[in-house]
């Protein structure tokens, strides 16, 4: 069995939905961030580790940022498979236990959802106890074998990456190498010669793998997305040469054991220094959507809701000058196997869409007539078989006029 629930105790040691109206009042001041805003990648990225052991991955998708349809978290990490040692072949191999197997196998409820909604699904590879890690591969062709195995899985479960914890490998047992400062380059290399660009490699930045290898002679970071801090309810910055700040998590916390204020503390003190990453460990089924409020009001400006109706649609605006007057033009684009009904208000106007299918598109044209005035927000208000789904979104006001 895994020692997962064992390392994350030692490691622990060291808001509904607004409503339409509440949207609107909102419109006279700064509009909140969009769901274009994301695309920016200014704001850290929130990192969870679900214990499958004991969780499901599915609890991932109760939580989005209000008053958009964006994910709270960005990368969810299925937590664990293993590194295991064949005796007789001498070869390590990938492992998935019980549950891990039941993680993958239903996919179609517990990562595509996930995914559905802008969320990474990367599987973290753990040691256990039997001489096989990541820092102990004598030749390329042997950290070869096992990217081999990591890019299979990736591709069978339609995964968006790989995540390496160096733990519990107990180097040496069973005649196994002990570690190098060459193993991790090899495999990182060979993983993304099968992953290709656009999989995610990430690294939790303990034991051997981290502290081993010979970041600068390897060139091993080019090959890594990620680094960050794997001590919980501390602020411990990686130290791998080649990668940037917007790369590394220095936070990290357990939501069931780090105090709240220290979770803000380290989310504001990720914003402060410019870090690109806020981990977190242990989303239970529980909600805890008042915990990840306070650390997501300080990264992205947006509380946690939790549970709220999501819908996959695309809303986008653009704001032209028509005369003197200022033209909105709101786009609503549905990729939502749900028929779905639209209001769309800002201080321009209302309308209302009804009927909206799978790949439609429709747009809302309103023009600042009589005394109206744009002020750079609207409100987006979806209605279909989960409820209604409300959404602020923004704008940039052209000088019409003026």
């Amino acid at each position: 069995m895994d020692e997962s629930i064992s390392r994350r105790l030692r490691r622990g040691g060291t808001a509904a939905v607004a409503t339409l109206g509440l949207a609107l009042a909102a419109l006279a001041a700064p509009a909140a961030a969009s769901a274009d805003d994301a695309a920016t990648g200014d704001e850290p990225k929130r990192v969870v580790y679900v214990e499958v052991n004991n969780h499901d991955l599915a609890n991932v998708a109760d939580y989005t940022l209000e008053g958009t349809n964006r994910p709270v978290f960005d990368l969810a990490m299925i937590f664990a498979a293993n590194i295991n040692y064949d005796v007789e072949r001498g070869e390590a191999y990938l492992h998935f236990n019980e549950r891990v197997t039941e993680t993958l196998q239903n996919a179609e409820t517990q990562i595509r959802p996930l995914q559905e909604r802008g969320t990474k699904v990367l599987l973290s590879v753990l040691g256990n106890h039997q001489g096989a890690g990541f820092a102990n591969f004598t030749s390329r062709e042997s950290a070869g074998a096992f990217a081999d195995q990591l890019a299979d899985a990736v591709e069978t479960y339609g995964l968006d990456g790989i995540d390496f914890d160096d733990e519990w490998s107990k180097y040496g047992t069973n005649g196994t190498p002990q570690p190098n400062s060459t193993s991790f380059a090899y495999l990182l290399d060979e993983l993304r010669d099968r992953l290709g660009p656009d999989k995610l490699i990430t690294l939790y930045n303990i034991g051997p793998t981290y502290d081993l290898t010979d970041w600068e002679a390897t060139g091993a970071a080019e090959n890594l997305d990620y680094s960050w801090n794997p001590y919980y309810g501390s602020w411990n910055p990686p130290q791998v040469p080649g990668m940037t700040k917007a790369q590394f998590g220095a936070a990290a916390v357990d939501l069931t054991q780090t105090s709240q204020s220290r979770a803000v503390e380290l989310a504001q003190r990720t914003v402060d220094e410019g870090l690109g990453v806020y981990v977190t460990y242990n989303l239970t089924a529980a909600d805890h959507s008042a915990y990840l409020s306070a650390i997501t009001e300080e990264l992205t400006g947006h509380a946690t809701a939790y549970r709220a109706p999501w819908y996959d649609v695309d809303v986008s605006a653009e704001a032209t000058c028509a005369g003197g007057d200022v033209k909105l033009k709101v786009r609503i684009d549905s990729h939502d196997d749900a028929s779905l009904d639209v209001d769309v208000v800002s201080s321009l106007g209302g309308r209302s869409l009804h009927g909206i299918l799978e790949g439609d598109s429709r747009v809302v044209v309103q023009h600042a007539k009589g005394a109206a005035t744009a002020d750079g927000g609207f409100a987006v208000s979806v209605d279909g078989p989960h409820g209604v789904l409300e959404l602020v979104e923004s704008y940039a006001v052209p000088a019409c006029g003026r």
